[in-house]
């Protein structure tokens, strides 16, 4: 095969910034709000959070769905605390979002065997079996995604996390514990355990081994900016909480790819599981549970209007994503010139069209 003396590209970018993803925001937040009206279902602590983060609220629908978790999430805790079941992950995400709506953890109580405390109390109890089940069997009593939620929700109530539950998060890390097998559901916990330490290294909490913590974050951040070749993290369903990660751990990959994909999928209908639908809105605006410490509930937007579902039996043109022509033109040693063109979503790197051009032609490298 002759060698390739000059490679030069002509670029219809008019900008090589991603695109804002203000369709697929609103796109996904429409579906949000219609889950929030739906009867069905026991409440879904992240779908409020998603909708709490965002930068576009509906206070008469967060304030509807906060009722909802505050009754049957609440009542399905106490049951669960009142029967001795494990509860640490239902315990953390009820704490964020009490976090979320500005209100007072202290409030918030559970009474078991005739004895109140409150749910932060409860959730260090919690949380102290998780790590007692660590010291004694290596693994948490629920799951590394769990304990990794714990530890976060903890800090970002701001209470110092106990030093030895950080230590089993940052040795789990280091042992690769939450990446067995590569499994998608890692990226998950990867993702999680990530903003957890994040949390605590920001928080100052940690001060027993800081060299740990960071090799920790970073061993995490560098896992999760590997991309596949649709610049999915995992998969389509894991990228969304991947790049909360990511955006918390302070990463400078350039996820501009990563944000067309997902921008894309939204528009496409991709998602339609709320849980899924609440990580890609946050996913979208690169949020992360981080950003409940610096909530504000004050002078908040409230310009978010559920519109009215289209009936189904009127046709709906779905909104293409913008699109570009790239131009390649080789010249190779004999003085042949090829020209290879490709279309790909405005806003994508010029490495993207060269490797779909790569995919789409048997010998272009």
């Amino acid at each position: 095969m002759q060698r390739l003396v000059v490679l030069s590209a002509v670029l219809a970018f008019a900008s090589i910034k991603t695109c804002d993803g203000t369709l697929a925001v609103e796109s996904v937040q429409q579906q949000l709000l219609r889950s929030v009206q739906s009867p069905e279902g026991s409440p879904i602590p992240n779908l409020y959070l998603a909708l709490r983060l965002s930068g576009d609220h509906s206070h008469a629908l967060e304030t509807q769905y906060l009722r909802k978790i505050t009754t049957e999430l609440h009542n399905d805790i106490q049951s669960s605390l009142s029967q001795g079941v494990p509860g640490a992950g239902l315990l953390s995400q009820y704490a964020m979002c009490v976090l979320a709506s500005c209100r007072s953890l202290h409030a918030v109580t559970f009474t078991v065997q005739d004895k109140t405390d409150t749910l932060i109390t409860h959730l260090k109890r919690q949380m102290r079996q998780e790590k007692e089940s660590i010291d004694h069997s290596q693994k948490p009593l629920s799951s590394y995604f769990t304990f990794s939620g714990g530890v976060l929700a903890l800090c970002l109530a701001g209470v110092r996390v106990n030093v030895h539950h950080t230590a089993h998060l940052i040795t789990a890390v280091q042992h690769d514990k939450l990446a067995e097998a590569g499994t998608v559901g890692s990226v998950d916990t990867l993702s999680m355990a990530g903003m957890a330490l994040s949390c605590e290294k920001k928080a100052g909490f940690y001060t027993h081994g800081e060299a740990a913590l960071d090799a920790a974050i970073q061993k995490i951040k560098d896992q999760l900016e590997v991309t596949g070749e649709d610049f999915s993290i995992g998969n389509k369903y894991s990228t969304p909480m991947a790049v909360m990660a990511l955006v918390a751990m302070g990463s400078h990959k350039d996820l501009s790819s990563t944000m067309l994909s997902l921008e894309a999928d939204a528009q496409s209908g991709a998602y339609t599981n709320p849980m899924a639908l609440s990580y890609v809105l946050m996913g979208l605006q690169r949020k992360s549970y981080l950003d409940l410490k610096h909530i504000n509930c004050q002078n908040e937007q409230n310009n978010l209007v559920l519109e009215p579902e289209v009936e189904q039996d009127v046709l709906v043109e779905a909104v293409p994503v913008q699109k570009v022509m790239v131009v390649v033109e080789v010249v190779k040693s004999g003085g042949q010139i090829h020209l290879y063109t490709v279309h790909v979503p405005k806003g994508a790197s010029l490495l993207t069209a060269l490797k779909l051009i790569r995919d789409k032609n048997t010998g272009f490298t």
